[in-house]
């Protein structure tokens, strides 16, 4: 555990407890807007940047939204709403003292405190990469690794295809890993080479698996579809530990999420591989005041998906626990996770393929679905009516 040289001051007598929260993801993003919570503390929020939505970022990399639709910047929505925004990380923590040590130097003191801290793509091991997750450069070229996470890496690899559509170069790229992920990276990147009008053979797509096929978990039916969808934009599906590896100017690793690198740093108990270790209330095991959500967070009893599902509906949650915490008498809710949620997985062109448990369907439909999600939730979340 980290610790600051400052020691935290106790909160002043008829003050509002502090509440900090650490990261703009989905659960305090809905926080912002929760008038009866808002008025029980005095808020601030730490974060780097802006706040990107997962659901949009393929429609982002195909050219069918620009980057603007798909960012938030949580300054906008802490104006007028009395939040305190700070532009920084979280470097460490010292639950004892209540303190959290942020990137530019300072320290802030906290009464509660909130992590909503994301996801980061999951590192390969040298294992991985003799096992068939690589690819083999093009002679005489420079090869680009790009990572799925954060989604401004999508916006300069969307940036980096166009300049060379533009010049009419030839362009391979390989996708490492073919869940959800792996499939939008491919079906993205082909649609956007035919808004460019590519020659034949221009650009070439591989969407490499080992040795399940792409969406493994899908139905059956689901995955001959959406196999015949692929085939239809020329897309190849490869199994790492049959076929050989091509010369390829760009790889794009889809092979997995996990909870962000450190966290150990903090000295909150972790489960590995999943993140920090929450009970049903969302707050961490072993402390006091301090809660956990979204993909950082690992309930202890039940491993989720890392789907931006469970963040959203953790946000009612963490909101009614944040402010149950400050009277002793009152008990927490608990987070119920459903036993199925809705996927929709964009394939380009006005196509998708929806997931639903055992149940499925494709086409435009279920694509003007997705818009229609995505879209209203990303107006709700700026407009915070």
């Amino acid at each position: 555990m980290s610790s600051t040289t400052a020691r935290s001051r106790p909160t002043a007598i008829g003050s509002k407890p502090r509440l900090l929260l650490i990261g703009a993801g989905h659960a305090h993003l809905h926080l912002l807007h929760q008038s009866s919570l808002l008025s029980r503390f005095d808020v601030t929020l730490v974060d780097p940047g802006a706040f990107w939505y997962s659901g949009l970022a393929s429609g982002v990399l195909a050219g069918d939204h620009s980057p603007a639709t798909d960012r938030i910047d949580p300054a906008t929505l802490c104006l007028g709403r009395g939040v305190a925004l700070v532009r920084a990380r979280l470097c460490g923590l010292n639950t004892d003292v209540r303190q959290a040590l942020l990137s530019n130097g300072t320290s802030l003191a906290f009464d509660r405190l909130g992590l909503n801290l994301g996801s980061a793509p999951v590192l390969r091991s040298s294992d991985d990469e003799a096992s068939g997750d690589s690819a083999a450069s093009l002679p005489g070229d420079k090869q680009t690794h790009w990572q799925i996470k954060p989604i401004p890496h999508l916006v300069r690899l969307r940036r980096s295809l166009e300049r060379r559509f533009q010049r009419r170069q030839s362009v391979s790229v390989e996708i490492l890993g073919a869940g959800a992920s792996g499939v939008e990276i491919a079906c993205a990147i082909e649609a956007l080479g035919r808004h460019h009008q590519l020659a034949a053979g221009a650009l070439t797509i591989r969407l490499r698996h080992r040795g399940s096929g792409p969406l493994p978990e899908a139905p059956a039916r689901a995955r001959r579809y959406l196999l015949a969808a692929l085939e239809r934009r020329g897309i190849l599906v490869v199994d790492s530990h049959h076929d050989r590896h091509l010369p390829a100017s760009d790889i794009v690793d889809a092979t997995g999420l996990g909870p962000p690198r450190g966290l150990e740093k903090f000295g909150l108990p972790t489960i590995d591989g999943r993140g920090i270790a929450i009970d049903p209330s969302l707050k961490v095991q072993g402390t006091d005041g301090v809660f956990a959500s979204g993909d950082c967070a690992a309930l202890i009893d039940h491993p989720l998906p890392r789907l931006g599902v469970h963040g959203v509906r953790q946000g009612p949650v963490l909101a009614r626990n944040l402010i149950a915490s400050l009277d002793p008498q009152t008990s927490l809710t608990s987070y119920r996770p459903p036993a199925r949620a809705l996927s929709i997985v964009n394939l380009g062109h006005g196509e998708a393929l929806a997931l639903y448990g055992n149940a499925w369907w494709g086409g435009r439909l279920a694509s003007r679905l997705k818009r229609h999600l995505d879209l209203s939730f990303m107006q709700r979340t700026r407009s915070l009516r």
